[in-house]
Parts: C-alpha cells; structure tokens; sequence
C-alpha cells in the first residue's frame, strides 16, 4: 500500500486511473478512503484518481496532534504538490469539505474545480458541540458500543440504515469504527467540534464549484448547503436523494450524477 509522508505523518493514499487532469478525494469524519469506491470505479477511465486516508484514520499514521482543521490545511497542500495533483478536481465530503473551502479561498492556483459534500462553513452550534461532544466522551470511556445509534443516525439516512442492500457496506463501517484508537478519535472529533468558521472567506472561491447535500443530511443539513450556494460565487446545487451525511456512499449512482455533469462543465476530459 503506498504511503506518503506529509508533515510528520505516514499518509495512505490510493491512486487509480489516469488523465490529463486528477480527482483528490478527501473523506469525511469517522470514515476513510473507501466511501469513495463507486467514484473511483465511475471516473478512473477518464481521470488520474487520489483517494487518501486523513491523519489518524484508516490507514493513515495515528499522531499525538495535527487534527485542527488549519493543520489538515497545510497536510492537503503538500499532499497536492507532493503527489503532483495540481490544479486538481477537490472532492470534499463534510471534513474534506472543511478542508476544501480553506483550499479554495487560500490557494485557487491549486485546483481546477471544488465539490463540497455533506459540509458547512460555520462554527459548530453550542448544542451539536454539547451532543456531540458528550459521544465523543462516552467513545473515549467506553468504545464504539454505547454510541452506535447515534453515530449512524448522524452518518446516515434512516433509508439507508433500513434497506438490506446497504447492510454489507454499513457492517463493514461499523467493524472500521469498533476498531479505531479510542483517543485518536477523541482528539479529531474536538478539533472538528472547536473549528473555526470560514464564511468570511467563502467569497474569495473563484473556482467553479460544486456543492451536494444529502436530502436527509442531519450533520450538515440542507441550510448549511444553500448558505455556501449564496456565498459562494458561481456555485451550484445538488441535492441527493435517499442520502443522508454520506452521500457518496448512500446514493453513488445520483451522487456520481451529480458530479460528472458538473464536471462535463470544467473538465477538458469530456471535451
């Protein structure tokens, strides 16, 4: 498995595919990679594809710090030079998405296009801080058991938790969170609970840019999705349905949809 050192940190990454122009593919909060399968297997043929593992989760090196979202903005940056990505398609579902607006607003000359997924750009709200928190505490203490309803019911949609088809990739998310480091997960959950906000940075992202919402996003509802749209210039909406905070997971067919018309609009792939 290849690995790449950014920072201090051992980073897994997955490259696939190949084009004159690469998708980097940056997963959300208690997942990894491999939320993004149905995208890689769906664009590979036209693009170079990276898909990575952020600090301290999946595959990548646990480390005592370097979670707060400033940090994993400096990771993304020379991760993209590093693996010579640049100017690439960012693809940023809720913390990837964190990471993506920083990208956009503070280094346009690195990408040629933004989708944010399943993300906002306000401080948490003092009542998800206090609810969240409170798993996070229980996680720590006692492990994934005591949390589990409330983790999938923030990650994904009630359709989604209900349909047989779903099962296989849900029990192989739930294995992944039965085994991650107690204290790892504890110091990422209080980064993303304390970060700060960007809204006033969000008109600096000139880049064509793409943002997705699922229609059941508890997470990141829809109202943090239509507040990027208005601040946002040139961004566009999508809404997919029978998703929840995973979208990308949930609902691949509507969600690659999505992204390749957007695509079709700033790719010379499809020209």
């Amino acid at each position: 498995m290849p690995f790449i050192n950014i920072r201090g940190c051992n980073y897994f990454y997955r490259e696939e595919g190949s084009g004159n122009e690469t998708l980097v593919f940056a997963h959300g909060f208690l997942m990894d990679a491999d939320m993004f399968r149905f995208q890689i297997d769906y664009f590979k043929d036209k693009f170079r594809i990276i898909a990575f593992d952020w600090r301290g989760q999946g595959r990548s090196q646990k480390t005592d710090d370097g979670y707060d979202m400033e940090s994993l903005y400096f990771d993304a940056v020379e991760l993209l030079n590093r693996l010579n990505c640049v100017p690439c398609h960012w693809i940023g579902l809720s913390m990837g998405g964190f990471i993506g607006m920083r990208l956009g607003a503070r280094n346009p000359h690195l990408l040629k296009s933004l989708t944010l997924a399943d993300t906002g750009a306000t401080a948490e709200a003092i009542l998800n801080k206090i609810k969240w928190g409170l798993l996070a505490i229980i996680f720590r203490l006692f492990g994934f058991k005591p949390v589990k309803k409330g983790v999938l019911k923030a990650l994904f949609s009630p359709h989604s938790l209900n349909d047989p088809n779903f099962k296989p990739l849900l029990d192989e998310y739930i294995n992944k969170m039965q085994h991650y480091d107690r204290e790892t997960i504890y110091k990422i959950a209080w980064a993303i609970f304390n970060r700060k906000p960007v809204l006033s940075e969000l008109s600096k992202i000139k880049v064509p840019t793409l943002v997705i919402v699922g229609e059941d996003d508890i997470a990141r509802p829809l109202h943090e999705a239509q507040q990027l749209i208005k601040l946002i210039p040139y961004a566009k909406l999508e809404i997919i349905p029978k998703a929840g905070h995973s979208s990308a997971l949930e609902n691949p067919e509507a969600f690659n949809i999505a992204l390749e018309n957007f695509l079709k609009t700033v790719s010379n792939a499809y020209s």
